[in-house]
């Protein structure tokens, strides 16, 4: 049954102001299907109508009404707006944009319209339009924590760490209890090298939908950095396959304190983290957990544990390929002709949120294979592979076959003598097994990578390759042909 808004109730449309002196100012309440078949309804009352249907995720019924509203007044702000945002949502930026500023330049007055202008420039990866515009609706209504964690957001992407850290800081201020914001100032302290600070407001992250979801998959305590001696505790993957690499590590800190660790895990995972040192049992899939005393989620184990920046389990490689497994990549190698052997990772996960700006196409790479005295191998999964084929002006370059598993993946690429690579579980997999590997990382990066800094503290065999303006390949490209250059001539 559709919620009827009270008068005094704040109005669906955004504007923060009561509904009967907004939308709902024509009518003591806003119309009921049933009304709505008795009379006619005015444009403002079908607005209410639509603007409703879109807080419930009605945007078909919503977006019906905006575009009939604007047929009738072409003038009608808050209809374009709302149509506006219904475009952004499903990602058409370029019909977005007109109707947002369109709006906005129309109601000055109203934060919401500012907020929401500014989240489509940061989809558009304007990032000093979107900041102009959180500040103009943080001007009108400077209690607005949303605008504020989107603040923080743009100018993190702008690698402004002072100012993103205050703008997070002042949404929590406002709403305590906002998880987004927590979770995003942890990534930023992170980012900023304040390990402690950060990894306390890290396990905010369980209270997203988004990020949460495996906290109530394993039922029983959760183990919290106390004694581990004589307990079984299970240790469960989150988040994607390069952070499960990336910190199952701790496993072997657990184990020294005298604890039997089990890892739950992605089945594509299993035969790498059983190789851990003190890692007792893998559970993957659908395979039944064993009885343990304590559950935690791995990525809380450096909080749980009081990881500091000098203070990071940094041993590798921690992780092996069975000598078998190694010895039949390298025959494969040896058969794809002589000279340096590198594998090329230019593309990850096209699910992951910043993918558009981690990942770069095959042919941003082009420079690097005009280079003599070297053997290519790719070492790219899914749809990005596919722009291997038919890809010109480049020597040969080996593609990963098909049926190639992780685990196979990762036993080709213990035998190369080198990895270049995006952020993408393939730069971790090469960080545990202690291979050679370039990153080739974005103007704002991810928080693991820290700033400033051409090394890692997480994995010592890695070198950071970093963009000097947002979105410039070209740059790292250049560095990295010139280093490759005189690798291959030694």
């Amino acid at each position: 049954m559709r919620r009827v808004v009270g008068r005094n109730e704040v109005c669906p449309c955004g504007s923060g102001k009561r509904y009967k002196h907004c939308h709902g100012a024509a009518s003591a309440r806003p119309p009921t299907a049933a009304s709505a078949s008795a009379a006619p309804l005015s444009t403002q009352q079908r607005m209410a109508i639509a603007v409703s249907a879109h807080q419930r995720g009605d945007a078909a019924a919503a977006e019906a009404i905006y575009r009939e509203a604007i047929a009738r007044e072409p003038g009608n702000s808050v209809a374009q707006h709302y149509l506006g945002v219904i475009e952004y949502q499903r990602g058409a930026l370029a019909a977005a944009l007109p109707l947002l500023e369109a709006s906005t330049a129309a109601v000055r007055d109203e934060p919401e319209f500012h907020n929401n202008l500014g989240l489509a420039y940061a989809a558009s990866d304007r990032e000093a339009d979107a900041i102009a515009e959180y500040r103009a609706a943080l001007a009108l209504k400077p209690d607005h924590a949303v605008a504020w964690n989107n603040l923080g957001l743009a100018l993190q992407a702008t690698n402004d760490v002072t100012g993103a850290t205050a703008a997070f800081r002042r949404a929590i201020s406002t709403k305590p209890d906002f998880a987004h914001a927590h979770w995003n100032l942890a990534l930023v302290l992170l980012l900023a090298g304040r390990f402690e600070e950060g990894f306390a407001e890290y396990d905010w992250r369980l209270a997203l939908p988004e990020l949460g979801k495996g906290r109530h998959a394993y039922p029983g305590p959760a183990w919290d950095g106390g004694e581990a001696q004589g307990q079984t505790l299970l240790l469960y993957a989150e988040q994607g396959l390069g952070d499960a690499v990336q910190f199952a590590r701790y496993a072997t800190a657990l184990a020294a304190r005298g604890a039997r660790v089990v890892i739950a895990c992605p089945p594509a995972l299993r035969l790498l983290l059983a190789t851990v040192p003190g890692v007792a049992e893998i559970a993957a899939g659908d395979t039944p957990l064993p009885r343990y005393d304590a559950q935690v989620a791995l990525l809380s184990l450096p909080r749980a544990l009081r990881t500091t920046v000098g203070s990071i389990p940094a041993d590798v490689p921690y992780m092996r390929i069975a000598q078998l497994r190694r010895e039949a990549m390298r025959a494969l190698l040896a058969e794809r002709g002589e000279g340096l052997k590198v594998g090329i990772s230019w593309a990850g996960n096209r699910a992951h949120s910043n993918d558009r700006n981690r990942s770069m196409p095959l042919a941003a790479l082009a420079p690097l294979f005009d280079l003599a005295g070297v053997a290519w191998q790719s070492l790219q999964h899914g749809a990005a592979a596919e722009q291997l084929v038919g890809f010109s002006g480049a020597p040969p370059i080996a593609p990963l076959a098909a049926n190639m598993t992780l685990d196979d993946t990762a036993s080709l690429l213990a035998e190369l003598d080198l990895v270049i690579s995006v952020d993408t579980s393939i730069a971790h997999i090469a960080g545990a097994l202690a291979r050679p590997c370039w990153v080739m990382l974005p103007f704002a990066p991810d928080w693991r990578w820290m700033l400033d800094r051409d090394d890692s503290p997480w994995y010592p065999t890695l070198r950071l390759f970093r963009q000097s303006a947002p979105r410039e390949w070209a740059g790292v490209v250049a560095r990295i042909a010139a280093e490759l250059t005189a690798l291959a001539r030694r």
